[in-house]
């Protein structure tokens, strides 16, 4: 997959285009196709649900059922013939009757960061870009009346983002526990141009997700190149300030995920949700607030080889071991616990209690991860990294670690 000049690539929107905005920023990476199977809560049949709570309990003989329920059989055989069709199941304990649904769509591996954009893509045609300059570029979005030029600014890469996505980051967009799910990449790695959103605020650009939150990675790097190029601070310039203030942070928007994942579990059993997406939706959510700490504190997000003497150095100070510490840090880039490994470089001997304690969590996480977890010790994971994301976003935490409350 040789990429070759990034002005060559098509350029795909990952979701709909924001009508307010009118800068772009391009960014290479590569997609692949996925086949994905989720859960989708429906309308509920009390009787339907009866019914389904019953077969998950074990009774499958349709004439048992009918008499237990004093229903006739025939109405009853209807019902289980019409779950086997639609994939019907009960969950929540029963509270819920719940379909599995299948799409395919495209998964996007950013190069310039290694980790894959939040959602899926649909399949949709490429924009037609029109490249003014080496890294200027322009396109247009909306009706054939109303038609606005979209100025774009091209972030290169010599990265190649080729690492297909694991099965962890699969399943995070899959909550299905179907035994025959058949979540899977279905095709070969594709070069491209992912097209983003850009906004300015008085903290600077953000680069904006489909989920209308700032990519804070790229968002680090687009503002240290509006620092380092004329020309990039002469593009930047013209992206006007926008009311940012109501709009929640990456971290935020993967706690609130976290968190209703958590209600779920509260309400029913854990066979109506896959580990593997329980699993996936932490270990997002632990980059995420990585990456929210250094945006926070400031910290730079390069790091160097991990010498022995540093390795050493980080798994005593962190209660660690070697072995982890040297494991996390040959992690893809992506990985939370590369991101765990390397703050903890930077922020040696801290202060900050919030670093001792997402570094417990990450080797919970890691160990967890590669076994067979129960779903209380997911459960109780899930809570301590949803409560580290609290403290780091409430606003009586400070960048130097200390209560302002």
């Amino acid at each position: 997959m040789d990429s070759g000049d990034s002005r060559d690539l098509p350029a795909y929107l990952l979701g709909r285009w924001p009508l307010q905005r009118r800068h772009a920023l391009l960014t290479p990476a590569v997609r692949w196709r996925v086949f994905i199977e989720d859960q989708q809560q429906i309308d509920n049949d009390v009787i339907l649900n009866t019914v389904l709570r019953i077969r998950q309990a074990g009774e499958r003989d349709a004439a048992r059922i009918a008499d237990l329920l004093q229903l006739p059989e025939d109405l009853i055989l209807y019902l289980l013939a019409t779950a086997d069709q639609q994939r019907l199941g009960a969950a929540n304990s029963g509270q819920a009757v719940v379909a599995l649904r299948s799409t395919v769509g495209w998964v996007y591996r950013d190069a310039v960061t290694g980790e894959l954009w939040p959602e899926p893509g649909e399949q949709v045609e490429p924009l037609d870009i029109r490249f003014t300059g080496r890294f200027r570029a322009r396109f247009e979005m909306g009706t054939a009346g109303r038609r606005t030029s979209i100025d774009s600014l091209l972030l290169d890469s010599r990265e190649s983002g080729q690492l297909m996505p694991s099965a962890t980051e699969l399943a995070r967009f899959s909550r299905s526990s179907d035994a025959h799910k058949r979540t899977a990449v279905i095709s070969s790695g594709e070069h491209c141009l992912v097209v983003s959103p850009v906004s300015r605020d008085k903290s600077g650009l953000a680069v904006l997700t489909t989920q209308d939150a700032p990519q804070l990675s790229l968002g680090r790097l687009l503002n240290s190149a509006r620092e380092q190029f004329e020309s990039v601070a002469s593009w930047a310039n013209e992206v006007p300030f926008g009311a940012e203030e109501g709009k929640k942070s990456s971290l935020e928007v993967a706690l609130d995920e976290l968190a209703a994942l958590l209600g779920r579990l509260g309400i029913g059993d854990f066979r109506t949700l896959a580990s593997a997406h329980v699993v996936s939706v932490i270990e997002l959510t632990l980059g995420r607030w990585v990456d929210d700490y250094r945006y926070r504190t400031g910290l730079d997000g390069t790091a160097g080889r991990l010498s022995e003497d540093v390795a050493q150095l980080v798994a005593t100070i962190y209660g660690l071991s070697q072995d982890e510490v040297r494991r996390w840090a040959s992690s893809p880039r992506s990985d939370c616990r590369r991101k765990v490994v390397e703050l903890l470089v930077a922020r040696g001997r801290s202060a900050d209690p919030l670093i001792r304690e997402v570094a417990s969590a990450t080797a919970r996480y890691d160990s967890l991860a590669s076994n067979d977890a129960s779903a209380r010790d997911l459960e109780k994971l899930a809570h301590a990294v949803l409560d580290l994301g609290r403290i780091l976003t409430s606003e009586e935490w400070s960048a130097d670690g200390q209560s302002t409350g």
